[in-house]
C-alpha cells in the first residue's frame, strides 16, 4: 500500500524516539526519502543511519530542508522548537508523530493496542502470532523486539496494520481502529491528566471511534505457556490472544507463538552478568508495572537476592503517585533510587519532590533503601557491593540503563 503519495521527501524532529523511528522506517520503506534530528546520539540513530536514513544531532533550523514535503515532530518537541518554527516559516506541512501514524493507517484494517500497562508487550506479541500465522502485518512497536531483527517495525504485505497506541495528551484519537484491545486503565501521564475519571474519558473517546472493542474485562488471563515471566504478562498474553482469535487465528498458532515469545527490549530483558550477578533492563516506570516487574523476576529466579535500581521518570509522576512507588517493592532484597529523570517537569514539579523523599517513603514499607546520588556513585556502590546469588534489575523510562555498560564491562575485572 501507498500513502502520502505527494510526498517525497519527509523531514524527522526528535527522529531517535522509539516511535518516531519506527514511522521514519515505514515511510523509508515506501521509496521516500527520510532525514531528521535527534537532540542526541543514540543506539537508534546509529541504526537508522546505517539503513541509509541521514540524522543530525542538535536541532537547528537550516538543518530543515527547504525542498522537504513533510516535516514530522515528537510529541515531546515543544512548539517553539527552532526546526518546527522554520519549518511552518517555510510552509511545509506539519504533523506530530501520531498524526502522521493515524494518516498512514486510515486505509489499512487498524489493530491496536492501548491501556496504561503492558501495552508494548501485548502488541509484540500479537504481531508475532501474526507473523507466524502468514497474515504479513505491518506492525509498529514501542520496543525492539528479537523477532523482527531488532527493531520496532514490521513491514508487511496485508492489509492488517498492528500499532501500540500511547494516550499521552490524548494522542491516540488519531486513530480509526477497526479492532482496539485495552490491557488496563490506571492513571498515568499525571503532568497532563488530572483525574482518574479524565484519563479514563480518553479511552472512552477512543472506544468510541473504534469499530470494535475488547475491555480489560473481556479478557482472562492466558492459560497457556507463554515465554516470559510474571503474572502480568499472562494477562497480556490473554489480550493478544482474544484479538487474534478476532482475526482469525487458531488456538494452535497462539499457544505455539506465544511459547516462542522471548520478550521485547527493555521488558525484563537479560544484559549480561556483573561480578558474578545477573544484570536486567526493565521500563517500568509506574507503582504496578514495578510491582508486577519484581514479582515476575522473584518467579523466574526464586533464590537470588533482588537488587532494584529504580530511577522515576517524572518529578509530577513522582509527586502524585509517591504512596503507590513506596509500597512497589515488596518483592526486592535491596532499593536504590540514583536520582529523578526529569521530563516535561515545571520548576514547580521539581520542587515538589525529590529522590530523598522518595526513599524515605520506601523506607516506610521497605527495610534496605538508599539515595543512590546520581548514576556514576550508584554504578560504583553496585561494584562495590553485588556479588554471586545477586540479580540487579534496572528499572526507569529515562537514562537508568546508562549505567549497565559500565558495570558490565567493570565487572569483567573485578
Amino acid at each position: 500500500m501507498q500513502f502520502f503519495e505527494d510526498t517525497s521527501k519527509v523531514y524527522f524532529i526528535g527522529i531517535g524516539g522509539i516511535g518516531m523511528s519506527g514511522l521514519a522506517r515505514l515511510f523509508l520503506a515506501q521509496g521516500k526519502e527520510v532525514l531528521g534530528s535527534d537532540a542526541q546520539d543514540s543506539s537508534t540513530v546509529e541504526e537508522l543511519r546505517a539503513e541509509g536514513i541521514s540524522v543530525a544531532l542538535g536541532h537547528d533550523p537550516d538543518q530543515v530542508p527547504d525542498d522537504a514535503e513533510l516535516v514530522v515532530y515528537s510529541e515531546a518537541i515543544p512548539e517553539d522548537n527552532e526546526e518546527l518554527v522554520a519549518a511552518r516559516d517555510l510552509d511545509i506541512p506539519t504533523m506530530t508523530y501520531f498524526q502522521a501514524l493515524g494518516r498512514f493507517t486510515d486505509a489499512y484494517h487498524l489493530v491496536a493496542v492501548a491501556g496504561t500497562h503492558g501495552k508494548t508487550t501485548t502488541t509484540a506479541m500479537l504481531a508475532l502470532i501474526l507473523d507466524r500465522a502468514g497474515l504479513d502485518p505491518t506492525v509498529v512497536v514501542g520496543s525492539k523486539l528479537k523477532e523482527f531483527g531488532n527493531r520496532n517495525v514490521r513491514v508487511g504485505a496485508s492489509d492488517i496494520f498492528v500499532v501500540e497506541a500511547c494516550e499521552y495528551r490524548r494522542n491516540f484519537l488519531s486513530l480509526n481502529p477497526q479492532l482496539l484491545g485495552i490491557t488496563n486503565i490506571e492513571l498515568d501521564h499525571v503532568d497532563y491528566f488530572k483525574s482518574q475519571e479524565d484519563y479514563e474519558l480518553a479511552f472512552r473517546e477512543l472506544s468510541d471511534q473504534s469499530d470494535e472493542v475488547l475491555w480489560p474485562d473481556d479478557v482472562s488471563e492466558y492459560e497457556g505457556e507463554v515465554g516470559v515471566p510474571g503474572a502480568h504478562n499472562l494477562m497480556n498474553a490473554g489480550m493478544a490472544a482474544a484479538l487474534a482469535r478476532r482475526l482469525g487465528v487458531s488456538e494452535g498458532m497462539i499457544a505455539d507463538s506465544l511459547k516462542e515469545y522471548e520478550g521485547a527490549w527493555r521488558r525484563f530483558e537479560y544484559r549480561g552478568t556483573a561480578c558474578g550477578a545477573l544484570i536486567y533492563d526493565d521500563y517500568a516506570h509506574h507503582p504496578s508495572e514495578i510491582m508486577a516487574t519484581l514479582e515476575g523476576a522473584r518467579e523466574k529466579h526464586p533464590d537470588a537476592r533482588i537488587v532494584a535500581v529504580f530511577q522515576p521518570h517524572q518529578y509530577s509522576r513522582t509527586a502524585a503517585l509517591l504512596d503507590a512507588f513506596a509500597e512497589s517493592f515488596e518483592y526486592a532484597d535491596e532499593v536504590i533510587v540514583p536520582n529523578i529523570y526529569e521530563a516535561r517537569d515545571t520548576d514547580a514539579d521539581k520542587h515538589a519532590v525529590s529522590p530523598e523523599d522518595l526513599v524515605e517513603a520506601i523506607t516506610t514499607y521497605h527495610d534496605d533503601v538508599r539515595f543512590g546520588d546520581g548514576l556514576e556513585n550508584t554504578a560504583e556502590y553496585l561494584l562495590e557491593t553485588i556479588q554471586d546469588g545477586d540479580l540487579v534489575l534496572f528499572m526507569g523510562a529515562g537514562d537508568v540503563n546508562s549505567i549497565i555498560p559500565r558495570i558490565l564491562d567493570e565487572g569483567k575485572w573485578r
